[in-house]
C-alpha cells in the first residue's frame, strides 16, 4: 500500500509541476496586459475588400437583426459583400436573409460535396460555390461572423487599417458578449474580458500569435485558397485553423478596438452542451498537433510552437480547482480518520509530506487568478454605473463558469476521438441584454 501512496505522489507532483510552469508563463504574460490599449497602426483610407460569410443553421430569430447591424458598417458599401450560408436550414433563415438584399448560399441544394460536420462543413461548401462563381477571388479578406452577432460600426475600418500596416494572415476582432444579465452569461462575459486583455492583448504586445475565436475574425483569401479553405477534422474549426496558420508560417493578430458581440446560452444545459463540444474539439486538436508542433520546434527553434502547445494543453485554472479540492478533501480525511482509528495506510505519509504544501500552493495559485479577472472587468467591460458595485457578483460568475467548465473539459478529454457530433446552439436575442 505504501507503493500506492508513492504512485499518487508521482501523479500529483508531475501534474502540479506542469500546472505551475503554465502558471508562471501566464503570470509573465499577464504583465503585458496592463495599461491603456493603444493602436500601433494608423487609421487610413479603406483599401481591402471584405467577403463576410455568415454561417446560419435555423437562425430565423436573429438573422435579420444581425444583417441590419452589418448594413450600418462605416465602410464603403462596394468594398464588402455579405453572404449568408444557410446551412441545411428548415426555417425561414434563407428567405429572411434574401429579403435583406444579401447573397445566400443554400447548402440544402447539395450542389457540392459536404465535407465534415457543422459550421466548417457549411463554410467549405460556401467556399466551393463562391470559388466556382468567381465571387471569392474578388476579395482580399474573408470574415467569418456567426449569425447571432452584433458588430461595432468601425469593425471593417479598424481591421483594414491594421491589415494594411501589419499584413497578418488572420486577425481576430475583440470578442465581447451580447448578453451578460444572468450569472451564467456574466461568467462568459468575464472570461472574454479577462482573456481579451491578459491573454490576447498580452500576446499581441509580445509579438506572439493570437487565438482565433470562431467568429469575428478575418483571414487572407490567398491563404484559404492555398490551404484547403475551411477544411476541419475537429469540432473546433477556429483552433484548428489557428494551428494550421502557424504551421504554414503565417501569423495571427489581434484587434482591441473593433468589437463583435456574441450571444451566449443563459441555460446551463445548453451552455454545457456548447462547451462540451468546444472541449472535445480542443483536446482532439491538442493531441493531433502535439508531435507536429514539437517536431517543428526542434527543427526550427520557433518559440511560437511552444506557445501554441502551452495553449493547447492549458486546462490550467480549472485543473487547479480539481487539484485544490481533491487535496483539501484528502487532507481533511487524513486528519479526521486517525482520530477514529481508521487511518488508511496509503495516507500515512501523504498527509504530512504531500497534501498540505500542495494544497496551499494550489489555493495560492488560484488567488493569482483574481487579479486579471477583476482588472479585465474594470478595464474592458462596457458597463453603465459603478463597476465596483457589481464586481463581487462578476467574480462569483467567473468562478461558477470555470467550475462548470471543469466538468465538460474532463468529459471532452475522455471522449475527444469522437468529432462527429455537432450540437447547434439556439439564438434568440435581437437586442443586447445587460445587467
Amino acid at each position: 500500500m505504501h507503493h500506492f501512496g508513492f504512485v499518487i505522489f508521482l501523479i500529483v507532483i508531475s501534474s502540479s509541476t506542469w500546472v505551475l510552469l503554465l502558471t508562471m508563463y501566464y503570470v509573465f504574460m499577464m504583465l503585458f496586459g496592463w495599461g491603456k490599449a493603444r493602436r500601433d497602426y494608423p487609421l487610413v483610407a479603406p483599401k481591402s475588400r471584405f467577403l463576410i460569410l455568415i454561417p446560419a443553421h435555423n437562425e430565423a430569430a436573429v438573422i435579420t437583426a444581425t444583417l441590419e447591424h452589418l448594413h450600418q458598417l462605416d465602410y464603403p458599401k462596394a468594398a464588402y459583400h455579405i453572404v449568408v450560408v444557410s446551412d441545411q436550414s428548415t426555417d425561414q433563415t434563407t428567405a429572411l436573409a434574401a429579403a435583406q438584399g444579401v447573397q445566400v448560399v443554400d447548402t440544402s441544394r447539395q450542389r457540392y460535396q459536404r465535407v465534415g460536420v457543422g459550421k466548417p462543413a457549411g463554410l467549405q461548401y460556401a467556399r466551393d460555390e463562391l470559388t466556382d462563381s468567381g465571387t471569392l477571388q474578388q476579395y482580399d479578406l474573408v470574415m467569418v461572423l456567426d449569425a447571432d452577432n452584433f458588430t461595432d460600426p468601425n469593425l471593417l475600418r479598424e481591421l483594414d487599417s491594421q491589415y494594411q500596416a501589419k499584413h497578418f494572415t488572420a486577425i481576430q476582432a475583440y470578442l465581447d458578449s451580447k448578453n451578460d444579465n444572468t450569472l451564467l452569461t456574466l461568467g462568459y462575459a468575464m472570461s472574454y474580458w479577462t482573456m481579451n486583455r491578459f491573454f490576447q492583448l498580452s500576446k499581441y504586445r509580445l509579438g506572439l500569435d493570437n487565438s482565433i475565436g470562431g467568429t469575428g475574425f478575418v483571414v487572407e483569401r490567398q491563404w484559404l485558397e492555398a490551404n484547403h479553405g475551411f477544411q476541419s477534422h475537429s469540432l473546433t474549426e477556429d483552433l484548428e485553423m489557428e494551428i494550421r496558420i502557424v504551421e504554414s508560417g503565417g501569423t495571427v493578430g489581434w484587434n482591441h478596438f473593433a468589437r463583435i458581440y456574441d450571444e451566449k446560452p443563459d441555460h446551463l444545459r445548453a451552455s454545457m452542451t456548447q462547451r462540451f463540444r468546444w472541449s472535445r474539439g480542443h483536446w482532439y486538436t491538442a493531441f493531433h498537433n502535439l508531435v507536429p508542433l514539437l517536431h517543428h520546434f526542434l527543427k526550427t527553434g520557433d518559440l511560437r510552437d511552444l506557445d501554441q502547445l502551452s495553449y493547447l494543453f492549458s486546462m490550467r485554472q480549472n485543473f487547479q480547482y480539481l487539484l485544490a479540492s481533491f487535496f483539501g478533501i484528502a487532507w481533511v480525511i487524513s486528519l479526521l480518520m486517525p482520530s477514529l482509528g481508521l487511518h488508511p495506510i496509503w495516507l500515512i505519509d501523504v498527509d504530512h509530506s504531500y497534501f498540505v504544501p500542495i494544497t496551499m500552493i494550489n489555493w495560492l495559485i488560484l488567488l493569482e487568478g483574481f487579479i486579471p479577472m477583476i482588472a479585465g472587468f474594470l478595464y474592458d467591460a462596457n458597463w453603465e454605473g459603478s463597476k465596483w458595485l457589481i464586481t463581487p457578483k462578476a467574480v462569483l460568475a467567473f468562478f461558477w463558469f470555470s467550475l462548470t467548465y471543469l466538468i465538460v473539459q474532463i468529459g471532452g478529454l475522455l471522449t475527444f476521438p469522437n468529432q462527429k457530433a455537432w450540437a447547434h446552439t439556439q439564438h434568440v436575442l435581437t437586442v443586447t441584454h445587460h445587467l
